[in-house]
């Protein structure tokens, strides 16, 4: 299996961008990853926001809370938060370009006060111990190439009793990547080796001291999105195709959607689901 060093997960976040800002509405809910639709949403941005909601309901987030966002994005959960319940948010990113995205929309919502945006790579923190009452990670776990050493450093960092909450997508059995070319597709699209089961989740938090798994299944809540990323894929594929005729483009940018195809059509395999994930630190 491919794996990924952090310089090229940066790449593909600051190559992608304009991507998400093209398909996703970017700037409205700030958010990268899929949207949670229930009965009464109605919009993409809603649905990110609701995944947002969701998952800080999982967690019991509360205003006193100081809360790490483990791979911020441009920022979008921490003004969520920081918007809906008043606590303080401390994202980190590799990407520098992300930093500066989420400084400015911070900034724009008079809420510099309340976020902090650093450039940092979540397995090796400059963080005291034991600093935050929850670690926030959506759709950024994927990407560690230890998946022991994110619960190794958030346990570090994170206060007795505290909580990591993800909203991921998860193998919702355990087989080996490396047989299906799908699901590699779908992953190294997104600079992404590979990605565990629920069982394994919950084996490696338990071995580095995480446990009370509360485990969310909304694999049919994300149908929309997974469509909608499915559609812009194809217009993707016109545009790069087109676009290679004249210039060259970058390496994400290039077999981003080729991810978009293999997501929608692993899915319907049911080979991942997305889930809402708390667990507790001991």
């Amino acid at each position: 299996m491919k794996q990924f060093t952090s310089k090229e997960v940066e790449q593909y976040y600051d190559q992608t961008e304009v991507h998400y800002r093209m398909f996703w509405n970017l700037e409205a809910a700030a958010g990268l990853h899929y949207g949670v639709w229930d009965e009464g949403t109605t919009s993409n941005t809603e649905a990110i926001l609701n995944t947002n909601s969701r998952l800080m309901q999982l967690g019991g987030i509360t205003a006193s809370d100081r809360v790490l966002d483990a791979g911020c994005g441009i920022g979008g959960s921490g003004i969520f938060l920081a918007q809906e319940l008043g606590c303080r948010v401390d994202g980190i990113t590799l990407s520098e370009k992300q930093v500066i995205t989420a400084r400015k929309l911070a900034a724009e919502k008079g809420l510099d006060q309340l976020l902090s945006f650093s450039r940092q790579n979540y397995l090796a923190t400059n963080f005291d111990n034991a600093t935050f009452d929850a670690v926030w990670a959506i759709e950024s776990f994927g990407s560690a190439p230890e998946k022991a050493g994110f619960f190794r450093e958030m346990y570090r960092i994170l206060k007795p009793g505290g909580k990591i909450l993800f909203a991921d997508t998860f193998k919702p059995y355990t087989y080996n990547i490396a047989e299906d070319t799908d699901m590699q597709i779908m992953l190294n699209g997104w600079a992404i080796s590979d990605i565990l089961s629920l069982d394994e989740l919950q084996d490696t938090g338990r071995e580095n001291g995480f446990d009370h798994f509360d485990i969310v299944d909304v694999s049919q809540q994300i149908k929309p999105s997974v469509k909608r990323i499915y559609w812009a894929a194809l217009a993707g594929m016109i545009g790069t195709k087109a676009y290679n005729l004249f210039k060259t483009a970058t390496y994400f940018s290039r077999i981003h959607y080729k991810t978009g195809l293999a997501q929608k059509k692993t899915y319907e395999r049911g080979r991942w689901g997305y889930y809402l994930v708390a667990c507790t630190k001991v």
